[in-house]
């Protein structure tokens, strides 16, 4: 897996390696970056995690830490435990492991084509590490998208299909959802035919953003919906056509509508 050659930044999460535990610190290895090593001081763990040191710092577990100071030269780095919340651990924990299996389709993706992964790198990777940073983000985007973006970094159009062929058979695009309430209010004496159309022209909206709307009665005036779609643009665009198009369609038969989004 690739290792960032340069030092990471102060209060960055960075994912550990234990090499060696001792009753006042822990040493350790940056598995994100090249030749980085590390220290945890006692002060800098958890009580809880002290008393069971022996298990839960054992050699060559791995640990979500965050950076408190950053010597350059020695290309050294003391690090904090205690301070990562358990939310920010497992967040930091799923990008890394989103990027081995990122990693993994593109070793996947060197030996269908012929190339080493160095070469995969030099000639993708790389490129795609300059434009995004990572590279999970950049084949969810692919998946859901065509090689063209691909072709715009300079990628060799016979290895950019490879590519996109396998992310789109190794990678199902996340989906986007929006739950919220449909406030549809109508005092004319059709006022539930008025309701009627008001759904129908929501599912037409959703239809036409490529999304997938639900409507469910609650009670009166009230409608549950969940919206979703294969990305969030779809789903943002057309969340901002029901309110424009419903609020103009109610308003036209002397009714009125509210979104609420959660």
């Amino acid at each position: 897996m690739y290792t960032k050659k340069d030092m990471p930044e102060k209060d960055e999460l960075v994912v550990c390696t234990i090499k060696q535990a001792t009753p006042s610190s822990v040493f350790v290895t940056l598995d994100e970056y090249e030749k980085v090593e590390g220290m945890i001081h006692v002060s800098e763990i958890a009580r809880k995690q002290v008393r069971a040191m022996k298990v839960y710092l054992k050699s060559a577990t791995k640990h979500v830490c965050k950076v408190m100071s950053i010597d350059v030269e020695k290309r050294y780095v003391e690090l904090s435990l205690r301070r990562v919340g358990e939310g920010q651990r497992r967040t930091k924990l799923q990008q890394w492991n989103n990027e081995k299996i990122a990693n993994d389709i593109l070793e996947v993706f060197a030996k269908q084509s012929g190339l080493t992964p160095k070469a995969a790198y030099d000639k993708v990777g790389n490129k795609l590490l300059e434009e995004y940073g990572t590279l999970y983000p950049a084949f969810v985007e692919l998946s859901q998208t065509s090689q063209a973006m691909l072709d715009k970094l300079g990628i060799e159009p016979k290895l950019a299909e490879q590519l996109t062929d396998l992310i789109k058979k190794r990678i199902v695009p996340p989906k986007a959802i929006i739950n919220g309430n449909l406030i549809l209010e109508s005092n004319s004496e059709n006022g539930l035919e008025i309701i009627k159309e008001a759904i129908k022209l929501a599912n037409s909206i959703a239809e036409k953003f490529k999304c997938k709307i639900t409507v469910k009665y609650i009670s009166a005036p009230k409608y549950r919906f969940t919206l979703e779609s294969k990305n969030k643009k779809s789903v943002d665009e057309a969340i901002k056509a029901l309110q424009t198009d419903l609020t103009k369609f109610m308003a036209d038969k002397q009714s009125s509508f509210t979104l609420e989004v959660e």
